[in-house]
């Protein structure tokens, strides 16, 4: 994955909420903010597929697997690389 600086335009509203979280000191520039939510959101999206894998195991629907496979086919699931 290139280290190289790519741009994107916010919507006028989550742009006027990025710049406010800036001056009011929260983050240290709008592209933080940004990726703070990203970085949220994959974590809740991690969540949510943890809580499904422990209710199927509660409701005995366990599978068997190495711990890397069923990582591996969690992130799978849910769209992201491990």
């Amino acid at each position: 994955m290139s280290n190289a600086a790519k741009s994107i335009e916010l919507p006028e509203d989550l742009q006027a909420f990025a710049e406010e979280r800036v001056r009011a000191g929260e983050s240290a520039s709008v592209a933080d903010v940004v990726r703070d939510a990203l970085e949220e959101k994959k974590l809740a999206v991690l969540r949510d597929a943890l809580d499904a894998g422990i209710a199927e195991l509660d409701a005995g629907q366990g599978v068997e697997g190495s711990p890397e496979e069923l990582m591996a086919e969690a992130y799978s699931d849910v769209g992201l690389e491990p």
